[in-house]
């Protein structure tokens, strides 16, 4: 065998084990034999300089410490760095092949959907959501959607970059803390103002009211006074319902399923919506941060089905498993777009009061039938046991 025809066999050898840094010599010939190995140089060059750019591609993906998934346009994971390995504790290699959304559950939506936006957009999307490890433990993360591809040749991908934010996340829930139990007391201390003075003045006033009535003899005097007694009535009722709106002495002497029965009754909301209120299991003793927040978040479900959704059906359940407590809140009304853009300020809220208890809240709704919203708090490592 010529030995320029054997060099060329050993070469390739050597570049099939991934070694590219020999070249061969090109003889003054310049035969077709030379126009083989001078194209088996350039491809030695080209594959050296693909795996320099692959291995620097490997060393950055794997030594940076957020958490990196490369995924396909179906959300399907085709690798993951080191780091997300780590963090989420799973084994090398275990990730490939998983749907990004099972690993950030309910947290997104719909991880399609952020693809279909980043297709629209195409730039980065940057979304907050909570991602689990293999044992079910809760990351908090900012994701940094984009899309990503190493050749021409090669299939479309998304790069996700998925940020541990808990510290951030635990000093937002402490300020957004601070600020409930702030509104709270201040509440607590105009209901017990309005209560001890306005109200107790009103049934003074009624007392005396009532008591002249007995003492009148003119019928149309007394039918002048009996309307003012009436409409003084009606003032202390509203008065008193304020007192109840903003401090339920029932949810400190009774406790969260009492006080949401007893709201339903005080506001005749029962002439618009017939309401079920269910107790699936015994609750434990609840701090009255928790209590005080499923209330209002339990208010403002309320108040939204019957303003913006016209439900004539709602149903509240509670229930209390394995350290936790979820309470489902489900109406018949017109139902909403999940992923538009709301107005107001409702939900953000109801999530604030959720998230500064470590609590999750799952928003399911559909034009035209109801919605349903499911919120889950631990009742350990929280505010929530007392």
């Amino acid at each position: 065998m010529d030995k320029r025809l054997q060099a060329i066999n050993d070469i390739l050898s050597e570049y099939a084990v991934g070694k590219f840094d020999r070249k061969l010599k090109i003889s003054p010939r310049r035969d077709e034999t030379d126009a083989i190995i001078n194209g088996i140089n350039m491809m030695g060059e080209e594959l050296r300089s693909i795996t320099i750019s692959r291995d620097y591609f490997n060393n950055i993906f794997d030594s940076v410490n957020d958490m990196v998934f490369i995924v396909n346009t179906n959300g399907i994971i085709v690798d993951a760095n080191q780091p997300a390995t780590t963090q989420l504790k799973y084994e090398p290699g275990s990730l490939q092949g998983k749907s990004l959304q099972d690993l950030l559950k309910s947290s997104i939506d719909d991880f399609r959907y952020v693809l279909k936006e980043l297709k629209t957009k195409q730039s980065i999307i940057s979304k907050e959501g909570i991602i689990y490890t293999s044992k079910g433990v809760r990351i908090p993360v900012q994701l940094n959607v984009s899309f990503f591809k190493r050749s021409r040749s090669e299939k479309q991908l998304v790069i996700v970059s998925a940020s541990d934010i808990t510290s951030q996340k635990h000093t937002e829930n402490l300020v957004v803390r601070a600020m409930i139990d702030a509104q709270e007391k201040e509440r607590r201390r105009l209901a017990k103002d309005l209560h001890d003075s306005l109200t107790q003045q009103l049934s003074g006033i009624k007392f005396h009211i009532s008591s002249t009535i007995a003492l009148m003899q003119d019928p149309e005097q007394q039918t002048i006074l009996q309307q003012a007694n009436t409409a003084l009535m009606a003032a202390i009722k509203d008065m008193r319902n304020l007192c109840f709106s903003l401090m339920p002495t029932m949810l400190e002497e009774f406790g969260l399923v009492k006080a949401v029965r007893e709201f339903c009754k005080q506001f005749g909301y029962r002439e618009q919506a017939r309401f079920l209120i269910q107790q699936n299991s015994r609750l434990p003793e609840l701090s009255p941060a928790v209590e005080i927040d499923l209330y209002r978040i339990i208010q403002e479900f309320i108040s939204n089905a019957l303003l913006h959704g016209k439900a004539s059906k709602i149903a509240i359940s509670f229930h209390s498993y394995q350290q936790l407590i979820r309470v489902r809140l489900k109406d018949n009304g017109k139902g909403f777009r999940i992923n538009q853009p709301r107005k107001g300020m409702g939900i953000q809220n109801m999530q604030s009061r959720i998230n500064s208890h470590k609590g999750t809240l799952n928003l399911k709704s559909e034009l035209g039938k109801g919605s349903v919203f499911t919120i889950t708090i631990p009742l350990i490592n929280n505010y929530g046991i007392s």
